[in-house]
């Protein structure tokens, strides 16, 4: 048991260095970028129409569909929860945490010919296992590409999707805090701005995802609960609930200094956000609103199927 400790300690600390050179990264210029991905297999074949080609699956190891897919939201603590998630005993998970298969790339591909058997067999080939356990990747950008939900289906049938949401004005300001170049900077605002709009962007999944195949889960409620929430996700996912990883209250890859928002214009994203929040809240009745500061307003308007009032 010591010995599986360290290892996922070390995996851990291993997961702090990649996140931090991928935040490093995300400051190169574009065509820089590009280079590097060509240089490691990721995403660029797309760009001649072939897939990513994963490695071997390693001996003794059967390869099939993922069982889970994290699909959101960045900003959200995904680092954290997904590092829980893969120390497991019961989950095996090859691969980084942000496989990025599906991406601007593939979809121009599709865009041109379809997504075709041999590029979702494609994918399938990233999540080798062994026997008597699950595997699958957490990509939190999948959420906002309205074109996936349909071929994520199709490519892996049976998987479970896990979505991590926050209030999102404060995602928004840790978004825009995240290490980039000054040129980059209104792209990263706009974008992160984007970003909030959350029952909008789940919206095409539930169109090709059944309810119980949904797991959405509040930031703020798993800092506050953490051994509730892991319990409630490895039950969903069909492992051991009782299993406890080390440092389970330990997140990642945190924010450690943020970007100021003028007050006018974080009173504007509240206000922007509002009829988001209140859709989501009206499909996710678990949402506890109350652990949203900025919206905290309207818990007592929404309370929880949980609360006696």
């Amino acid at each position: 048991m010591a010995r599986r400790t360290d290892s996922v300690v070390s995996s851990a600390a291993g997961q702090q260095i990649r996140d931090k050179a991928r935040d490093i990264f995300k400051t190169l210029p574009d065509p820089i970028q590009l280079r590097v991905l060509h240089a490691l297999h990721r995403r660029g074949p797309w760009n001649s129409g072939s897939a990513p080609e994963a490695p071997a699956a390693p001996m003794g190891m059967s390869v099939a569909p993922p069982d889970f897919v994290g699909v959101g939201v960045p900003k959200c603590g995904t680092t954290w929860w997904f590092s829980l998630v893969m120390a497991h005993p019961e989950i095996h998970v090859q691969n980084q945490k942000e496989l990025l298969f599906f991406n601007k790339s593939f979809f121009r591909h599709v865009n041109d010919v379809g997504a075709s058997e041999e590029d979702l067999e494609a994918y399938r080939r990233w999540f080798p296992r062994p026997a008597g356990t699950i595997s699958g990747e957490w990509t939190p950008n999948y959420v906002f590409f309205y074109q996936l939900p349909p071929i994520l289906k199709a490519a892996a049938p049976d998987a479970k999707l896990l979505v991590m949401v926050r209030d999102p004005v404060e995602r928004y300001r840790s978004d825009i805090s995240r290490r980039t170049s000054r040129k980059r900077l209104n792209v990263v605002r706009y974008r992160g701005m984007a970003r909030g709009f959350y029952s909008a962007a789940l919206q095409p999944w539930e169109a090709a995802f059944d309810p119980s195949e949904i797991l959405l889960l509040q930031f703020e409620t798993c800092l506050q609960s953490p051994v509730e929430m892991l319990e409630k996700t490895f039950r969903f996912l069909g492992v051991d609930e009782t299993f406890r990883p080390p440092e389970i209250r330990t997140p990642v890859n945190k924010t450690k200094v943020k970007r100021t928002i003028d007050p006018n214009i974080e009173r504007l994203l509240v206000q922007l956000y509002e009829p988001d929040v209140v859709a989501l809240t009206t499909r996710y009745p678990q949402i506890d609103l109350s652990v949203w500061p900025n919206f905290s307003h309207l818990a007592n308007r929404h309370p929880s199927p949980e609360d006696p009032s």
